[in-house]
């Protein structure tokens, strides 16, 4: 397992990407082995943008267990309006790595980029993630890495793959308040600050 998670980890920094002008819906993929059930809002920078934009991230079960939904409005890389959907998919890989409780996913999904030109994107991903518990409090980080075929009408860049780290964090406070970020660096760089919206969950 851990030599698995070394070749996704390390192709995913050394595959090479170019910078396309429509948002990438995959990053960040705040997608972790105990993200919050409900409907979070965030703040986000996303890829290949320097404007910051909105997304809001939709699940209804727990990251391992079902299906995740998000919709994003930003700039482009032109600075034009343009917006962002997706669906993502995960499942357990493993429950431990070397003995510890560190649960590993894999996970996947289809989403696109609209604006002056349209991309479809499919990542394939793995992410490791833990949790503590101190006073109450739940600290959830993550870490992981993906790489993405990208179909899109912009010129010159019919098909293209792409590859990412992806880090983050979910604190989940003794109020049930959920702050939630995540990053993507390599060949997407994208960064998402929000918080899942009070009572918009199934009980967790």
């Amino acid at each position: 397992m851990r030599r698995f998670l070394v070749v996704l980890f390390t192709a995913a920094a050394l595959v090479p990407g170019p910078a396309g002008a429509q948002l990438s819906w995959d990053v960040p993929s705040l997608v972790e082995p105990y993200a919050p059930q409900g409907m979070s809002v965030f703040l986000v920078k996303p890829d290949p943008s320097d404007d910051l934009g909105g997304l809001v991230h939709w699940r209804h079960d727990s990251a391992s267990l079902g299906l995740g939904y998000r919709v994003g409005l930003g700039r482009d890389a032109s600075g034009d309006l343009a917006a962002l959907a997706g669906v993502d998919v995960s499942g357990i890989l493993a429950h431990t790595v070397e003995g510890a409780d560190v649960p590993v996913l894999w996970w996947t999904g289809l989403g696109a980029g609209l604006g002056n030109n349209f991309m479809v994107s499919v990542p394939l991903g793995l992410v490791a993630g833990w949790h503590g518990i101190g006073d109450g409090n739940v600290f959830a980080p993550y870490v992981g890495g993906h790489v993405t075929l990208d179909l899109s009408t912009q010129q010159g860049e019919v098909v293209n793959l792409d590859g990412s780290f992806d880090l983050g964090v979910d604190l989940t406070l003794v109020s049930g308040f959920v702050v939630r970020v995540g990053a993507s660096v390599g060949g997407r760089d994208a960064l998402a600050v929000g918080f899942r919206l009070p009572g918009a969950h199934g009980g967790r």
